[in-house]
């Protein structure tokens, strides 16, 4: 079954970040953003036309171009862990002539490994403009994101979130979070699979078909991120989020 997200708050939590609420006039290339979660916002101000969607789940680009087609819709059909299980490994941007004043990624470097971000963040710079911003997300495993509100940090909330979506699924997971959360503490970056097994400063996993794909979730540190990208700004949550936000300018 096809990954079709629901999620809204994307251009909020951009325009805050990028300090920019009003983006008319301005080409807009959103990299993983399915349906165009981004444009269903009330105060999104996005020209549609000047709108470009890159994702790889094909029946989020078909469905966003139903709905919005003046926009500009593409298949990427690259390998990603669960989304595109079938798709081609190390796959390059399909060809755009147009150059972006932002460039946005929401939850797409949190879902794929460490060398696919290095080498999808080079491509996405490339099609920046002049004075033009690439925006993306990133989790820190350590980060506190509603003290007072919740108890454990996001690695402890992505485990317990990872037994309640089984859970509703009738797929009880018997994931001890104390032992993973211990393990994981010193590391910089680490990515868990399928909530249960746990990866630490490697992305070297073993082999899942891709019927045991279920989910890939990668964590970094600030400190980390902020070494693989010296040149960026790197900013805490906003708008009630977990994520991070990293930037880099042209």
């Amino acid at each position: 079954m096809a990954f079709l997200s629901t999620k809204q708050g994307q251009f909020t939590y951009f325009s805050l970040q990028l300090a920019e609420k009003d983006w008319r006039g301005k080409n807009v290339l959103d990299f993983g953003g399915n349906i165009g979660n981004i444009l269903r916002e009330p105060n999104c101000t996005i020209d549609h036309e000047r709108y470009w969607c890159v994702d790889v789940v094909e029946e989020s680009i078909e469905k966003g171009r139903i709905a919005f087609p003046t926009s500009h819709w593409i298949f990427y059909d690259r390998y990603c862990f669960f989304f595109n299980a079938e798709g081609i490994g190390n796959l390059r941007l399909p060809p755009i002539e147009e150059s972006f004043d932002y460039v946005v990624a929401y939850s797409v470097f949190t879902n794929t490994s460490r060398t696919d971000m290095l080498d999808l963040v080079n491509q996405l710079q490339e099609k920046l403009a002049d004075d033009g911003a690439l925006a993306f997300t990133f989790i820190d495993p350590h980060y506190y994101s509603w003290p007072g509100r919740y108890h454990g940090n996001n690695l402890v909330w992505r485990l317990e979130r990872e037994i309640f979506l089984e859970k509703e699924k009738g797929n009880p997971l018997d994931i001890d979070v104390p032992r993973l959360a211990e393990e994981a503490k010193d590391a910089e970056w680490f990515v868990l699979v399928n909530g249960e097994d746990l990866y630490l400063e490697t992305e070297e996993t073993k082999n899942y078909a891709p019927e045991q794909q279920r989910t890939y979730h990668m964590f970094y540190t600030v400190d980390y991120l902020k070494s693989l990208f010296p040149e960026a700004t790197i900013l805490p949550p906003v708008n009630d989020e977990m994520q991070h936000c990293c930037i880099i300018r042209n």
